[in-house]
């Protein structure tokens, strides 16, 4: 079995990653809206070629509850446009055919620190994410400079390079990182990657849907 690859995040020509959770009632439907959503994404890159999409990678949470999306793009002026012309008629097409589907938000965020464990495995298709909402005494940023100094000094085990982030307003923060053992991550929920799409800015990573796990 080939172990689908997770996505750079750290991939110097992504100026924006974009993080947002649809809400979902179950497995059944999780599976189904994740790979319409993919598939949406596929057909919108290959029709209108968005040369600063990079890639759409979706995730699965194990608890069959959630799809995470992380969408990298090369300017958050370039995803703006291009969603203005195309998202309301692909959501309008997934919500007809997948009803009830919440969607709490989609989040800017900017990569602030990348932490590299001894050891690391990369061929791990799990993450664990871990969210922070931080108010205007204690910034985001200095949650994300804690959450970075703190697996420098003693990462989890099996926790491959991870990625903290700080929303664009400053007011959140994320943490992203590839493991092993999802359970010695604290406070993070686990997820596995359904699958991903890479769009004409992908470069040398090639275009077109790269992954999606088989029918269940």
């Amino acid at each position: 079995m080939t172990i689908p690859q997770l996505p750079d995040l750290a991939r110097p020509d992504a100026g924006t990653t974009l993080i947002s959770e649809w809400l979902v009632d179950g497995p059944d439907l999780q599976d189904r809206a994740g790979r319409a959503l993919l598939g949406e994404w596929d057909e919108l890159s290959a029709r209108f070629h968005p040369g600063a999409f990079l890639r759409l990678s979706c995730f699965a949470s194990t608890d069959g509850r959630v799809l995470l999306s992380v969408a990298q793009w090369a300017s958050d002026e370039a995803h703006l446009a291009f969603v203005r012309e195309h998202r309301s008629e692909m959501v309008g097409r997934i919500d007809r055919e997948i009803p009830g589907i919440r969607r709490p938000g989609l989040v800017r965020y900017r990569l602030a620190h990348t932490v590299v464990a001894d050891g690391a495995d990369s061929t791990t298709d799990v993450i664990v994410v871990a969210h922070a909402e931080t108010g205007p005494t204690s910034p985001a940023t200095r949650w994300a400079e804690a959450t970075a100094g703190r697996l420098r000094s003693a990462p989890p085990p099996g926790m491959g390079t991870a990625h903290v982030f700080v929303s664009e307003d400053g007011t959140r923060g994320l943490l992203y990182a590839p493991v092993t053992q999802a359970n010695d991550v604290a406070g993070a929920r686990p997820y596995r990657l359904l699958g991903a799409v890479a769009g004409p800015g992908a470069g040398a990573n090639g275009t077109g849907l790269l992954h999606r796990a088989p029918d269940l």
